[in-house]
């Protein structure tokens, strides 16, 4: 899974929790201005890091802001919690490894941790072979 398939997902689910509300790509300002409403998503971090030969972890940041600091809505939390617990990517769900609610310069933002383990499929190893022994008659040379 790649961090737009998640990022997708996650614009999909907002979308059908929050369907009164505009939800846009965050831009460099985390600033409100007065006309401002609705969410903004973006992916703060992505990294891979290898466990072992054959098996690595997948970890996403993504921060989702609230951008009337004016009108923020009391349940806003929960329902972002709702919202982003649990999300279907392709098919699977991915449960969030961390949710956290904060406040920054007045601005409401949640930041969600999700977390997944791959294994990369190896080619399938011949299999041993077993040999078979003949005995075989030496003749002898008479000189």
């Amino acid at each position: 899974m790649t961090a737009n398939h998640l990022t997708t997902a996650i614009v999909s689910t907002l979308t059908k929790h929050f369907p009164n509300s505009p939800i846009y790509p965050a831009t460099g300002n985390t600033s409100s201005t007065p006309d401002a409403k609705g969410l903004t998503y973006r992916l703060l971090s992505a990294q891979l890091t290898r466990e072992r030969s054959d098996r690595f972890v997948q970890s996403h940041t993504f921060e989702i802001r609230w951008l009337e600091a004016d009108n923020i809505p009391v349940t806003l939390a929960d329902e972002l919690f709702e919202a982003l617990e649990t999300i279907e990517v392709e098919g699977t769900l991915y449960r969030a490894t961390e949710l956290r609610w904060e406040t920054e310069n007045d601005m409401p933002r949640m930041l969600v941790y999700y977390t997944m383990r791959t294994t990369k499929m190896s080619e399938p190893a011949s299999t041993m072979q077993q040999l078979e022994q003949r005995p075989t008659a030496l003749k002898a040379a008479k000189e």
